[in-house]
């Protein structure tokens, strides 16, 4: 069997998984720069509105349910802005997990136990080490499905 390669150490061949950086970038300073204030002045110009009919029903309870719903939208907004910034997080990140990932599937593939990851020198990855303990035997099985019981 041969993988992306032809025999020998190092692999070769084409590399074909692609990830698309700027259009990741270009994604991330989107939510930066003009999602993630336009869903907070949003939210502020609904608290600020619903602040206004809550005291304009003073003493109803339409003015309870307007607080009680501007409290969920508060809360709404908060989950919104931290979910943005997640995503934006996400597609910071991408690029390094590419990265990360196709080095440590490398080492794998190039056996256990082999040299620190390159370019990575410092920051605690290794190839993962050799296991040199036995694989357990299966443990006998006993009762109704046992092999050879009727």
């Amino acid at each position: 069997m041969r993988l992306n390669g032809v025999g020998g150490p190092g692999g070769g061949g084409q590399a074909d998984l692609k990830t698309n950086d700027s259009g990741k970038a270009a994604a991330a300073n989107a939510l930066s720069t003009r999602i993630q204030p336009a869903a907070g002045t949003a939210g502020v110009t609904a608290d600020e509105s619903s602040d206004s009919a809550v005291t304009a029903f003073k003493g109803w309870a339409t003015a309870t349910g307007l607080k009680d719903a501007l409290e969920e939208w508060g809360l709404q907004v908060k989950s919104l802005q931290g979910r943005l910034a997640n995503d934006k997080n996400a597609l910071l990140g991408a690029k390094q997990n590419f990265l990360l990932n196709d080095l440590d599937t490398g080492g794998r593939l190039r056996g256990l136990g082999g040299p620190q990851l390159p370019g990575l020198h410092g920051t605690g990855l290794h190839a993962p080490p050799v296991y040199d303990a036995p694989v357990p035997s299966t443990p006998p099985v006993h009762g109704p499905f046992a092999p050879g019981t009727e």
